[in-house]
């Protein structure tokens, strides 16, 4: 009962004293004490009952259930179990009859992911879909998963992720031992069993753990990035017999409940894992009997959770959800915050540096195109295992501190405004050797007379043996532009979710809105995209949906045409991508009207890869991720749809081709944290 005199108890025990504590002079709360001492009484007689204390020793005899025919373990009596163990705080006579006449359902819950790439648990915890939106919500009535079981479905493509969870409860008191029982492995993975001292969730601990990673046929040995610790990862053959993983021991008492968590994220290939224990007194591990089993939250016909307290913590900041791993990628925040010019600096007009109208060749934009310096530096940029075509260019030190210092000067003489540089942010620089250099400067400025720092992002020049910064007034980037985020797929149903929670999980961080995605469909059947839409967050989206053969060009095409603003920023996507939270911010600074393309390079991550253990190589050879004005877009003539219809690649560098021909410069730089996934091209460009 919740009140002046509320009672508080564990699941099995009440305890009428904490109404006599708390009440107050009323006839109300004399009549909960009296209620409470009935239910006490009760409860005694059932403890009584269950338990057959031993005298003189700590352990209990085995825990005995109720004789004769069980109920029905139905959503009612279940969720009122759950309810109870909970938040303790049922009536007594509810909990106690549910618990008596249902103790155990015999089953687990089961959540499963498809199509998760990576072979570790973090790499679980990195997706936006984890844990509260799993492709699959079953029961389970066992602790051994077999990854045959897991997939049943040709597009699983060997990547999953499973958990399951629920409530334990132990037979025998005494001393208990975990164990992985691991077989018939072809896969790398990575396992996790979590357990509770009590029946919350919150208070689970890491009991089990262990990864391995097989390597793959072909495969050179990856290089470890930088300034990042050693993997405590494994190496394996590609077979592997029995293995048994065990835990220390871990005392439990007959009759109560734990919760307790099993993860396991596998990639590329096929395994076999039961969770065993080992009983007090006992010298080997057995199979968990479905006898101890309870299930956290029971699901409705729609395999959806029925509603109830632990099914709001369970979707709650749990300590088995959180990055357990340190060595994931350092993404850039870059939170939209009011920036401006202050016009401290003499106004120029800007000639660009290298972007000249002439005829290329056929795919020439490879050659035409160089990377830009920046400052500071982010260890990920120099991560791979591959050669660099185009290594990233880092500011010299002195380069930087000649432009601050500049910068200073200026902001000190200025008659508009006054005040001290703070902080640089960030730097970038595009060098000619004759002419001189382009930045992008963004400084933390404190104005005087003001309480609160301004921010600054503007483009300025430095011409070839000039003491002096200008403001490039025709070089100019638009702060608030609407961006169009624009793809197009068919049967990508799992990465459309991605990219969906993607975009929503960096709208929650920016609080920026001027932004509109747009997917193209060929007729996709295995997800309602338009559906997904709509019930996501995205306060601004478009769905097209076209028929016949898969064709990229045609599908950006027509995401092109539906754009009728000339002043908006429409930009590429892929559909494989972890996007940044400051990456449409970022774009919005290096696409300058009628002056300049943004095509960033991104990190493509080797096979079994993720964000949480980064391997692989920044891509040179695409420019699949174009933005350019909606007006530029139809000077260079948007995407040839005629010549590049339904076969893979080209009709990127096509349209870089014709970008640079018409006189713009094209952005190239390798944008932390921006990742490629490893995904098969199963199913693919109509194949």
């Amino acid at each position: 009962q919740k009140g002046s005199c509320s009672i508080r108890s564990h699941p099995l025990y009440v305890h009428p004293l904490m109404a006599l504590f708390r009440m107050r002079r009323s006839v109300k709360c004399l009549l909960k004490m009296l209620l409470a001492a009935v239910c006490y009484a009760v409860v005694v007689v059932d403890i009584l009952t269950v338990y057959n204390m031993n005298t003189g020793s700590k352990r209990l005899t085995p825990f005995r259930r109720t004789e004769g025919t069980q109920p029905v373990c139905n959503d009612s009596i279940l969720s009122s179990i759950s309810e109870a163990i909970t938040s303790n705080t049922y009536f007594c006579f509810e909990v106690t009859s549910a618990i008596q006449h249902c103790t155990s359902a015999g089953y687990l819950n089961y959540d499963v992911w498809r199509q998760m790439p990576g072979y570790l648990v973090d790499d679980m915890r990195v997706r936006r879909s984890f844990p509260n939106h799993p492709d699959i919500r079953k029961t389970t009535d066992t602790l051994r998963i077999s990854f045959s079981e897991v997939a049943g479905d040709s597009h699983v493509d060997g990547k999953y992720a499973h958990k399951v969870y629920g409530f334990l409860q132990p037979l025998l008191t005494g001393y208990h031992a975990f164990a992985f029982n691991i077989s018939g492995v072809t896969a790398s993975y990575g396992l996790e069993l979590w357990l509770s001292n009590s029946t919350s969730p919150l208070h689970t601990r890491k009991i089990l753990t262990t990864e391995k990673r097989r390597k793959w046929r072909k495969e050179k040995e990856p290089t470890t990035p930088p300034d990042t610790p050693t993997s405590i990862s494994s190496q394996s053959s590609s077979h592997m017999s029995n293995e048994l993983v065990t835990s220390e021991a871990i005392w439990l008492d007959a009759g109560l409940f734990y919760y307790m968590e099993f993860l396991e994220k596998a990639f590329d290939g096929s395994i076999t894992v039961e969770v065993k224990w080992r009983l007090p007194d006992a010298s080997n591990f057995v199979s968990i009997s479905n006898d101890s089993f309870v299930p956290a939250v029971p699901l409705s016909d729609t395999d959806e959770f029925v509603h109830s307290p632990m099914a709001t913590i369970l979707q709650g900041p749990l300590p088995s959800n959180k990055l357990q791993s340190h060595w994931r990628v350092a993404f850039v925040e870059d939170t939209v915050y009011p920036a401006m010019n202050l016009d401290v600096l003499p106004p120029c007009n800007f000639t660009s540096l290298y972007a000249i109208p002439h005829v290329l060749d056929e795919y020439d934009a490879y050659n035409e195109v160089f990377i830009s310096g920046m400052y500071p530096d982010s260890g990920s940029l120099h991560w791979s295992t591959r050669h660099d075509k185009l290594p990233q260019h880092i500011i010299k030190q002195e380069v930087v501190d000649s432009v601050v210092g500049l910068y200073k000067a200026a902001l000190s003489s200025s008659t508009k405004y006054r005040g001290t540089v703070e902080q640089l942010h960030y730097m970038e620089q595009t060098a000619n050797k004759q002419n001189g250099s382009r930045f992008l400067v963004e400084f933390g400025v404190h104005l005087h007379g003001e309480d609160v720092t301004t921010h600054t992002s503007e483009y300025v020049y430095l011409a070839q043996g000039s003491t002096h910064l200008c403001h490039t007034i025709n070089f100019e980037w638009k702060h608030y532009a609407y961006v169009y985020l624009v793809v197009t797929l068919k049967n990508l149903g799992l990465w459309t979710k991605h990219l969906i929670h993607n975009i929503e999980h960096n709208q929650g961080v920016t609080k920026d809105f001027s932004v509109e995605l747009v997917i193209v469909d060929y007729e996709s059947s295995d997800l309602n995209v338009e559906a997904e839409l709509s019930k996501s967050s995205l306060p601004k989206w478009h769905y097209i949906r076209k028929t016949g053969p898969f064709s990229r060009a045609g599908g950006l095409q027509a995401a092109l045409d539906y754009v009728t603003d000339p002043n908006s920023i429409v930009l590429a996507m892929d559909m494989h991508l972890a996007i940044p939270p400051g990456f449409v911010n970022y774009a919005r600074k290096h696409v300058v009207q009628g002056k300049m393309a943004f095509a960033p390079m991104f990190f493509r991550l080797n096979k079994g890869y993720t964000e949480v253990n980064p391997q692989g190589y920044w891509e040179p050879y695409t420019f699949g991720i174009f933005g350019l004005y909606k007006s530029d877009w139809d000077t260079v003539g948007g995407y040839n749809t005629t010549h590049y219809t339904y076969e893979w690649g080209g009709e990127d560098v096509d349209v870089a081709d014709r970008t640079l021909e018409h006189g713009y410069e094209i952005f190239r730089i390798r944008y932390p944290g921006f990742l490629h996934y490893y995904h098969s091209r199963k199913g693919l460009w109509n194949s």
